[in-house]
Formats: C-alpha cells, structure tokens, sequence
C-alpha cells in the first residue's frame, strides 16, 4: 500500500496572485482528493515551528530556509508510512523549489530505496525545480513524472488528477495479476 504525504501551509495563500485567506491549504485539498481515489489516509507533514498564517511572513521565512538550507524540524511520524515503498508526496512550490519541509523528510527519515510519486501546487511556476530536488535529496528513489496543479484551480483539480494516477493504476492491476 503506498504512503500519501504531504506538506500544506494554511493562511494566507495565493489565488489569482492575490492573498486570500484560507482553511485549508490548496495542497491539503488535492492530498484529499488524491487520499479517496487511492483509498489510504494522507498524512500531514508538520513541521514543529509552524509557519506564520500571514503570506509575506511565510515567504520571508521560506526564502530564510532556503538559502541557508535549513531543514526544520518534523512532528513524529508513523514508521509504517515511511516504509511504504511508494511515495505519494504533496507540497506548494516556493521559489521554485521544494520547502525544506519536504528536504528535512527525505534527509533524515534514512530514505530507502522507494517510487515517488510527486504532486505540487503552484501559481504560474509549474514543478519548478522540485523534480530535480527530489533527486538530488533522495537519488536511490525513482522519482516519476509528477503532476503540477495550478493553486486557484485545485477545486477543478479531479480530472487532472485521475489522469495522472492511470499509469499507477494500471502498474498496480498488472503486479496483481501477475502474482
């Protein structure tokens, strides 16, 4: 059964490249989705010092991250999620790149040999350079096309998303038949 993880800042967020407040983050909402077509609970990765709810804050401590290369601290999690040996990996795209949430758990959790799949929010930028992150933290992990979804449109996200999950599936049904 694979793990479904992701990273999600509620607050303020962009929409429409505006700042608009919400409940839940745009990347928890396709986590969501993502969860019931699976069929498995998606786990929120936590980190132990929130993020501030304002949208500048957040950027200003993102940018901080990165450019020291931080790796902030994770709430605890299920060793059973991280022994999957699929990956569902959800977080936003900041500056291009993964947050260092996402570093923090692919650097200190002894990544073993596993498929990531990865799916992102963003507001123009695409996957940016998060594919290439994921390598470069986790390189003994096949890392397989991942799906972008524009923040403002995650609520239109379901077709997207069921295309994207087709190969998995299909993958999944032959290894079925085949034992």
């Amino acid at each position: 059964m694979p793990a479904l993880m992701f990273f999600s800042a509620p607050g303020e967020t962009l929409v429409h490249g505006q700042p608009s407040l919400v409940r839940e983050g745009q990347t928890a909402q396709v986590a969501r989705l993502l969860g019931d077509r699976l069929n498995v609970s998606a786990v929120a990765l936590q980190p132990q010092v929130a993020y501030p709810v304002s949208y500048p804050a957040v950027l200003h401590r993102a940018k901080v991250e990165l450019t020291n290369q931080v790796l902030p601290a994770l709430q605890p999690l299920d060793a059973a999620t991280l022994q999957a040996p699929v990956w569902f990996l959800g977080y936003p795209i900041w500056f291009g790149h993964v947050p260092r949430v996402i570093a923090t758990l692919l650097t200190q959790t002894a990544p073993s040999p596993r498929v990531i799949y990865p799916f992102a929010t963003h507001e123009g930028s695409g996957l940016g350079q998060s594919v290439a992150d994921l390598q470069r933290l986790c390189p003994r992990a096949v890392v397989r096309p991942g799906l972008p979804i524009r923040g403002s449109r995650v609520a239109r996200a379901a077709p997207a998303v069921d295309h994207w999950l087709q190969p998995y599936f299909n993958q999944h049904v032959t290894q079925l038949k085949e034992s």
